[in-house]
């Protein structure tokens, strides 16, 4: 019997598809082809959605995440509710520590600005105040400090004006510069004090300051009543300079004895002899000469001396008693010892050869003082019975 041929779904018969390979379909025509029969309805609707939620268009809003960042919204309200209901109500002490806190910001701005309205516009140079200057003009003074007109009184150079007039003026010891609201420079003058002379040579002399600068320079000692000294030559000489020695122990020697002058209100000192620095001597009253010795507790020689003087030797203060008073070893032995020669003895006059023969006119108790002999033998010992002296000179009888 012959086979029956199939039929399709409507009645048709199928026709064979050639095998090999099928003739693929672009992806439009897919979509188009399931639209036709239905079946990618929904896959088409998340396609055309996906084509209106991008950025540029608002035409799709994720309802769910928009409730989810409304309930994190809501949350973080109600915790900072509760923070707030639990915070407490700030304490007398907390308010007013933020006000004084407050004011402190205001007046720092106020100050802020001040100081930059005073350094930049206020306060300019436009006087000058000097004081304490014998020996320079004003005009001279002004010049030398290199402050001029129209620079900031806080702000101009008061340091190096100082060294600017120190350094060109010898008899200006210290110079302090400062400033005066509004516009006032001052300049506070201390002039040097002359303290004695330095011989350099019999036709020059170096003037200097208690402080040991050289002022000036002297031909000769006249019009100077200031004490000489003489020893080695100074290694500096030029005014404006300090005064410096090679052995720096002179210097020391010279203030020690200086200063126990002044501090002890002693006057009358004309010379200081270092020619020789292991016998050191100085003159008193240009009449009696006070042999100290080597450099070795100078102040208590000094004061030692002054009141042998003062006390013992000159006591009715004659001012006309002249001679050598040792006192080089009296801080170990407790003695001290006094020749009455004159200091400066002048030539005997030329006698007549029929008239008698007088005394010498330096003689004093078996010894006579040529200025060169040693005067420790044959002299008048004056041996106090000090046993100590105290800090303001005087001895004590043990």
């Amino acid at each position: 019997m012959a086979k029956k041929k199939k039929r399709g779904l409507f009645g048709s018969t199928r026709k064979k598809q050639p095998r090999g390979r099928r003739q693929s379909k672009s992806p439009a025509d897919e979509r188009s082809n399931r639209r036709m029969l239905g079946l990618d309805i929904g896959r088409d609707d998340q396609e055309m959605l996906s084509e209106f939620s991008d950025d540029t268009n608002n035409f799709y809003v994720d309802e769910r995440k928009e409730r989810k960042v409304r309930r994190k919204q809501y949350a973080a309200e109600k915790r900072e509710r509760k923070k707030k209901e639990k915070r407490k109500p700030l304490s007398p002490t907390q308010r007013k520590l933020i006000r004084i806190m407050s004011y402190a910001v205001i007046t720092t701005v106020i100050l802020a600005v001040g100081i930059i309205l005073s350094l930049t516009v206020l306060f300019k140079t436009q006087a000058y105040e000097v004081t304490g200057s014998t020996k320079y003009s004003e005009t001279e003074i002004i010049e030398a400090c290199g402050i001029g007109k129209g620079q900031n009184i806080f702000l101009a150079p008061k340091r190096p004006a100082e060294k600017k007039i120190v350094s060109k003026f010898p008899y200006v010891e210290e110079a302090h510069v400062s400033f005066k609201i509004p516009d006032t420079i001052k300049i506070g003058i201390v002039e040097a004090v002359e303290g004695y002379l330095v011989k350099v040579s019999d036709t020059e002399y170096l003037v200097i300051s208690t402080r040991g600068r050289i002022l000036e320079k002297a031909a000769d000692k006249g019009g100077y009543n200031l004490p000489i000294f003489i020893g080695p030559k100074p290694v500096t000489g030029e005014p404006g300079d300090y005064v410096s020695y090679e052995d720096d122990t002179v210097l020391d020697m010279i203030d020690s004895i200086t200063q126990t002058f002044a501090d002890n209100g002693y006057q009358g000192i004309t010379e200081i002899d270092a020619t020789d620095t292991g016998d050191i001597s100085f003159t008193y009253d240009d009449r009696i000469k006070v042999k100290l010795g080597i450099p070795e507790e100078l102040d208590y020689k000094v004061r030692t001396a002054m009141t042998i003087i003062n006390e013992n030797i000159d006591k009715n203060k004659t001012g006309s008693i002249q001679g050598v008073l040792d006192v080089s070893r009296c801080n170990s032995t407790r003695r001290s010892y006094f020749n009455e020669q004159q200091l400066h003895p002048t030539e005997a006059p030329t006698q007549d050869p029929s008239q008698p023969s007088t005394e010498p006119a330096v003689t004093t108790d078996n010894y006579t003082w040529t200025g060169n002999d040693d005067y420790n033998t044959g002299g008048d010992e004056i041996d106090l019975g000090y046993d100590y002296y105290d800090e303001d000179g005087y001895g004590h009888y043990w």
